[in-house]
């Protein structure tokens, strides 16, 4: 078994649960992710423990941020991950979606400030709709209203384009609250990444 697979030495989380590696779905989705992206996320180790659960949101994951046929662009996908993980105070996606920024080619500091407060960032049009859009779902979503949607089609996000947002808003508040809920450690690895 190579090294990125091997469990990790230290707990990634509260729970006393141990990493499984020896399930073929397990193995599968930490190679694949260990592929992409050099290494295997905590929450993924933490979910070894149920294999069908930790396919079934890996590859929701990538049918709601990588959708090769999806509207909006892979930087807008990636301002809604962070907007959402730094709204929910989760470190473990902030670190890993700032990094998916920068590896995209976003400037540090920008970056960074859209982790502490996205307000202050220079977001174009459509991304600070969906970034206002994709924080109220996060805190209130009870109180989202047709003008909501309505502010981020005068922002030039189509229809197919919003229920993306949505996906991918309500994705990450799912893993934030995962990582949050079961004090799952966020990657070293995700943090250096890209600097």
């Amino acid at each position: 078994m190579s090294r990125d697979l091997a469990p990790p030495a230290t707990p990634v989380s509260w729970l006393d649960l141990p990493v499984t590696v020896d399930h073929p779905t397990v193995r599968e989705v930490f190679a694949a992710t260990s592929a992409k992206i050099g290494y295997v996320r905590h929450q993924q180790h933490v979910l070894s423990a149920k294999p069908t659960v930790l396919a079934a949101l890996t590859a929701l994951g990538d049918a709601v941020v990588r959708d090769p046929d999806g509207v909006l662009s892979p930087r807008e996908r990636e301002v809604i991950a962070l907007v959402v993980s730094a709204e929910n105070r989760c470190d473990a996606c902030v670190f890993a979606h700032a990094a998916a920024l920068r590896g995209q080619g976003a400037a540090a500091e920008w970056v960074d400030t859209v982790a502490v407060n996205y307000r202050r960032a220079s977001l174009t049009t459509r991304e600070r709709a969906l970034a206002d859009y994709a924080v109220k779902i996060t805190r209130a979503a009870a109180e989202i209203v047709p003008a909501d949607l309505d502010a981020l089609r005068q922002a030039g996000v189509p229809e197919a384009g919003i229920l993306e947002a949505a996906t991918v808003t309500a994705y990450f508040n799912l893993t934030n609250r995962l990582n949050s809920g079961l004090g799952i450690r966020a990657n070293s690895e995700a943090h250096a990444s890209h600097r």
